[in-house]
């Protein structure tokens, strides 16, 4: 004990990551028979088997049109995980309802069981984002949020038409809405406007994003080295 000698280890251990991954009607539709849904499964995959790499527990909650309605997979640990949920987010089995808080935040925040990485991965094409986002901004406090922007404007990158006038059909709402040949057109662009004013907001918040396109193998390198970096150590 003279002098006194401390030495000091590094403990590492399993964390718990929850995917919040949007199960909206909306996702399921694209072209070329890619659904923007496709992409969505792709990063709930690349994430379960990041955590499987590190034995940490995996998780899944879905959320439909605007956060209306949350139903979750808990938390397990292993490969087998992954594939139940990712069968769970395909074909909505398997899933348990979430008790509903008076808040987005706290609703999610009450199905974990400890601090946990959240990446909520959507193409955040619903009504009123700024209000999901200051409510995520408010769960990142207590967790690790970050956000998974699915690139949704080729879904709407329609060929030239000869029609003067169109109608288009929410899924999820029921409505339905007239529109010109130029404003069909001009689609894609706007959807590129809103998600990058969305990435922006999120980004504003203290939110990181980390945006993704259709090529396959770009995304799973850009989420797995993303998510590498953002593990978190578990908690007491």
């Amino acid at each position: 004990f003279s002098p006194l000698i401390v030495r000091e280890f590094e403990q590492p251990s399993t964390a718990t990551v929850m995917v919040v991954a949007d199960g909206s009607l909306s996702t399921r539709c694209g072209v070329d028979g890619v659904p923007i849904a496709a992409s969505i499964a792709r990063a709930i995959a690349t994430i379960g088997m990041s955590a499987v790499f590190f034995q940490d527990m995996f998780g899944l909650m879905m959320f439909e049109s605007d956060f209306d309605h949350l139903s979750a997979v808990r938390p397990r640990i292993g490969k087998n995980q992954v594939i139940h949920c990712l069968d769970a987010y395909q074909y909505h089995t398997g899933l348990q309802d979430v008790k509903a808080g008076d808040s987005i935040s706290r609703s999610i925040a009450g199905f974990m069981r400890k601090t946990s990485l959240i990446p909520v991965v959507s193409d955040f094409l619903f009504e009123r984002p700024e209000e999901v986002l200051r409510e995520l901004a408010h769960l990142n406090s207590a967790h690790d949020v970050f956000l998974i922007l699915i690139d949704a404007a080729f879904a709407f990158e329609v060929p030239t038409i000869s029609a003067g006038w169109v109608e288009a059909f929410d899924v999820e709402t029921g409505r339905s809405r007239v529109m010109s040949r130029g404003v069909l057109k001009r689609m894609a662009q706007r959807v590129r406007d809103w998600q990058n004013d969305v990435e922006r907001k999120a980004k504003d918040a203290g939110i990181d994003v980390l945006k993704l396109g259709l090529d396959q193998v770009q995304s799973v390198i850009a989420i797995t080295e993303f998510v590498m970096e953002r593990r978190l150590s578990k908690t007491a």
